[in-house]
């Protein structure tokens, strides 16, 4: 079965921008640490999963639907209009483009409100019955989407993880396709979600695991046995529902590239790291 790698452009960028200590000075001092890092974390996933096509869609500059939901939806991310170069991750995402066409990857910028999620939720519905995907990214919201051909692979290092149905389960207690229902009763810090006050992941798992998703918690609300959960539940059902709907990705965004459109070759040789940062004189 072919395989298809879909990289979560912006988070490999950041994992790389702030994962490596050092800033490395390029041509003309300009930072190139985080090229340097996202090539390098490409080039050996590349080399170990062998897809037959790839993938990167980055979030666009328009940002996303989602804050008509909720104002507070992502509102704790920092405005890097108003970061220095030199501390600013997006200083160095027109090179990675660059070398991503050097490479003959494509890569899509996202447009009309939606999130890469949502377009990389698109191509798993699309394409998860004719080949193995794997989506690059750190991001647990991806975890909703792993079933028996769906794989979130979290890049790191020696001690990367790559999540298939069981792994999620081992890890979380709940099946891959409740996470968002999971995620909806907790929170997310990371997208300034607050979850339902005195739910927890233990609560959470449980809740699930008893009664499924959460219209079915809702519904059996009456059931619940502890008084306090069962109040702060019925008191933030609204929060719980925005939640969802914040959370759960939209799979009908539009593909901006046929499957034949993204084939791939691999080649080790000829695209090394420093080879490619050296043709495309990137270096001092």
């Amino acid at each position: 079965m072919e395989k298809l790698l879909i990289v979560d452009g912006h988070n490999l960028l950041f994992q790389m921008f702030y994962g490596i200590p050092a800033k490395i000075l390029g041509k003309d001092n300009k930072p190139i640490h985080a090229i340097i890092g996202f090539l390098g974390a490409l080039l050996k996933i590349i080399k170990n999963v062998e897809p037959s096509n790839i993938i990167v869609i980055f979030d666009g500059e328009k940002g996303s639907d989602r804050v008509e939901i909720n104002p507070e939806y992502k509102a704790n991310r920092i405005d890097y209009s108003k970061v220095e170069e030199i501390d600013n991750p997006f200083s160095q995402l027109g090179d990675i483009m660059r070398t991503l066409e050097y490479m003959n990857i494509r890569y899509h910028e996202t447009t009309d409100g939606f999130e890469a999620d949502d377009v990389i939720a698109s191509y798993v519905k699309v394409y998860k019955e004719k080949m193995k995907i794997f989506i690059i990214s750190n991001d647990t919201d991806f975890l909703q989407l792993v079933e028996k051909n769906v794989s979130l692979y979290v890049y790191r290092g020696k001690k990367t993880v790559i999540y298939d149905e069981e792994k999620v389960f081992e890890r979380y207690g709940i099946k891959s396709s409740l996470f968002a229902d999971y995620k909806a009763l907790i929170g997310d810090n990371s997208d300034n979600l607050k979850g339902v006050p005195k739910v927890g992941p233990i609560i959470a798992t449980k809740l699930i695991n008893q009664y499924g998703g959460i219209c079915n918690i809702i519904e059996n609300l009456s059931n619940i046995q502890l008084p306090s959960i069962k109040a702060t539940l019925n008191e933030n059902i609204n929060r719980i529902e925005n939640n969802f709907e914040l959370i759960g990705l939209n799979r009908n965004a539009p593909l901006p590239y046929l499957i034949d459109e993204t084939i791939y070759h691999y080649n080790n040789e000829k695209y090394a790291t420093m080879k490619i940062l050296k043709d495309m004189d990137l270096l001092k």
